[in-house]
């Protein structure tokens, strides 16, 4: 039966298919919306609507941002998968669905050959904190930490990328913890800052904030280079743990047989988004750079995030994630 239904969808997605010349002149026609995977209010959300915002300016129409949390993003990116294929349901990506996840969770109903990649937007760095008011100052100190607790120790882990960061650390350092998930990094946050966490990796779209607040402290960044909104805070890689680099992006997918010459379109307007100075201005507020692509630059991020999180699950550094 279920291979009945995909049957038929995707004999009616070639058949909208066919149809798209007609239906780009006019594109869109009607509002457009965007799903994210994640809550409302945190870092990735502000950037979904700061560009769905900027869409609805270029296009004169309106553009709806949907949030659909739970499961990693898989509810948000399932629900795109299997919609209809017109250019007018779009998914809002960060670098967790389409990559870890398919590591992560089992038997999971989408592929990475259900979209069609339109383009990136921007990328982020992850970041290293503990509490606030704990006397660990550096990623030594909280090694030192880890290994006195002999696997007492416990670590938040709300994305894929968080908890790959979290495994690769403990890995190079020779420490244990205990994998503690959330469907948020806000939910981890409190957690953290109440001493119910050792750790975490947080993206660094959401991590002002509560620094700012006290409730956590920054100890280093997981990409190659400083993050401009903290030169203070050093790499993983220069406080001593090598080849270090996990860094987060944010794109635009459309499901798979969308017709092309939408998807163009789409590319092309968010290009121009992406590069416009006062984006340069915002992402840079947000903790994040601005990542102008196009599909192929997409996939290839896609692919290359997807082989470290391969070899991860084949080194059995990947715990399955509960569904």
């Amino acid at each position: 039966m279920k291979s009945l239904v995909r049957g038929l969808f995707v004999c009616a997605a070639l058949l909208g298919a066919a149809v798209s010349p007609a239906m780009a002149q006019d594109y869109p026609s009607r509002p457009v919306r965007i799903l994210i995977g994640l809550p409302a209010g945190g870092g990735a959300d502000i950037l979904c609507r700061y560009f769905a915002d900027q869409l609805a300016k270029v296009t004169n129409q309106t553009v709806v941002v949907e949030n659909r949390p739970g499961a990693g993003g898989n509810l948000a990116t399932q629900a795109v998968a299997t919609s209809k294929p017109d250019g007018y349901t779009l998914l809002f990506s960060t670098s967790n669905p389409l990559t870890g996840n398919f590591y992560l969770y089992k038997d999971l109903s989408f592929t990475i050959n259900d979209f069609a990649p339109v383009t990136t937007l921007a990328r982020a760095g992850f970041v290293l904190v503990v509490p606030g008011k704990s006397d660990i100052r550096s990623v030594e100190d909280l090694t030192k930490s880890l290994k006195a607790k002999a696997g007492r120790a416990r670590y938040g882990a709300p994305t894929s990328i968080s908890l790959a960061s979290a495994e690769i650390y403990l890995d190079a350092v020779g420490a244990t913890a205990t994998r503690v998930p959330y469907k948020a990094s806000a939910m981890a946050v409190g957690e953290l800052a109440a001493g119910d966490l050792d750790f975490f990796f947080i993206d660094s779209t959401g991590v002002q904030g509560p620094a700012e607040r006290g409730q956590v402290r920054m100890l280093a960044v997981t990409s190659p280079q400083r993050l401009s909104f903290a030169p203070q805070v050093p790499t993983m890689q220069e406080q001593g743990v090598k080849d270090f680099d996990m860094t987060a992006w944010f794109a635009i997918f459309a499901p798979a047989q969308a017709p092309k010459d939408i998807r163009d379109k789409l590319e092309s307007w968010l290009n121009d988004i992406v590069k416009k100075p006062e984006t340069t201005e915002f992402l840079k507020k947000a903790a994040a750079d601005p990542y102008p692509g196009n599909p192929d630059v997409l996939m290839e991020t896609v692919r290359s995030q997807t082989d470290k999180y391969r070899k991860l699950s084949e080194a059995g550094k990947l715990p399955l994630a509960a569904d």
